[in-house]
């Protein structure tokens, strides 16, 4: 037997063996990875038989969107369903639930960017915000559906999001001052990083209320004011401390610690911080976000913080910690940094059953 074959069947297949099974896991654990690679080969051998366009459309989409969803849930505490796609050949697009999986049927548009962009409005609109959408204004859903949908596309294909603007945002934009007025907010609060780690993420604990008398028009202007305070404060420059960083509401209470300054880190003292964080715990706020610099000194200061905090609050959950790229305002100008984000959940605060008399029935314009 020669050298070289010997060589093979020693190392070669057994390492081979190796990086298949490593891929093959990967896939696994990633399903919306390998939906996307097949989408790439789909759309190859659609040159060879047309019929591959359907494939290749099918398993674009549903990798695109699953692939986002994988990240909405590294930042929240929701879970979403993956979807897989069914084409119709009449009716309308709808989003079908079937035993925990979600069904995106649709009929084809004969564009592959108009397809991907009608699955995108479609997953958004129908099951971001399933639950907390009754809390919601018609105006505040469609601004939340326009604005997440065009994140999804910036993700994973910028090349569909001009087309999505001239289709959907701007007939919105152009019959409705008061959605011009929310997309603009949302970027701002985007810049900051909080769109979804915070406003969505509040807006899901929203929908875990139960309200046993029909809610009046003040949860509307609650969450209004959510979103005001979030751009309030996205909009602060660095060091300003009388921007508010707590929203107090009668159905959503959230802080936001920002830790720590330099001078803070360099002294290695914890104690302010970790006494603001207990007083917000006292203070019965639901939700506490901690963010700081994402560098190696100062994550290590900001668990250490978080760590001494929790030892003295059992009751509180980490939820989540992760990092992220956003921009903050230093002397007037934007500049993009690296932010490393906390969320603490306070389950002893939060109250999710109200009734009659816990609401004011009061109407409001």
């Amino acid at each position: 037997m020669p050298f070289a074959i010997t060589l093979w069947i020693i190392f070669g297949f057994p390492l081979g063996a190796a990086v298949a099974l490593v891929i093959g896991w990967y896939f696994l654990k990633h399903p919306e990875k390998f939906e996307k690679w097949f989408s790439m080969l789909a759309w190859a051998l659609s040159n060879i038989w047309e019929k591959f366009d359907y494939y290749a459309t099918k398993a674009e989409i549903q990798g695109l969107i699953n692939s986002f969803v994988s990240t909405l849930e590294e930042s929240t505490t929701s879970t979403f369903p993956r979807i897989s796609l069914q084409w119709t050949a009449r009716g309308k697009d709808e989003l079908v639930w079937e035993e925990g999986r979600a069904v995106l049927v649709m009929r084809d548009r004969g564009h592959r960017s108009k397809n991907l962009i009608h699955a995108a409005y479609l997953f958004t609109s129908e099951s971001l915000l399933k639950r907390s959408e009754r809390h919601l204004s018609s105006t505040q859903k469609v601004s939340l559906d326009l604005f997440s949908t065009k994140l999804i596309l910036d993700k994973e294909n910028k090349g569909a999001v001009e087309q999505f603007i001239a289709d959907f945002i701007n007939p919105e934009v152009d019959k409705n001052d008061a959605v011009r007025e929310l997309l603009q907010k949302f970027i701002y609060i985007e810049r900051l990083g909080a769109f979804f780690p915070i406003l969505i993420q509040e807006l899901t604990y929203l929908g875990s209320k139960v309200f046993l008398a029909r809610p009046s028009n003040e949860i509307i202007i609650e969450v209004k004011s959510l979103v005001d305070f979030l751009e309030t404060f996205a909009q602060r420059q660095v060091g300003d401390t009388k921007v508010p960083d707590v929203f107090v509401g009668k159905y959503m209470r959230c802080a936001i610690r920002i830790v720590a300054s330099r001078y803070v880190r360099e002294k290695g003292d914890i104690t302010s911080h970790k006494i603001r964080l207990n007083r917000a715990v006292k203070d019965n706020f639901e939700n506490l976000y901690i963010i700081g610099g994402s560098g190696e000194l100062n994550r290590d200061f900001m668990d250490d913080v978080i760590e001494a905090c929790l030892e003295e609050n059992p009751q509180l959950a980490k939820v989540r910690d992760y990092n992220f790229s956003n921009h903050i305002n230093i002397d007037g100008r934007t500049r993009k940094v690296q932010t490393y984000l906390v969320h603490l959940h306070n389950p002893g605060a939060v109250k999710y059953l109200y009734e009659a008399n816990d609401l004011l029935l009061t109407s409001h314009d």
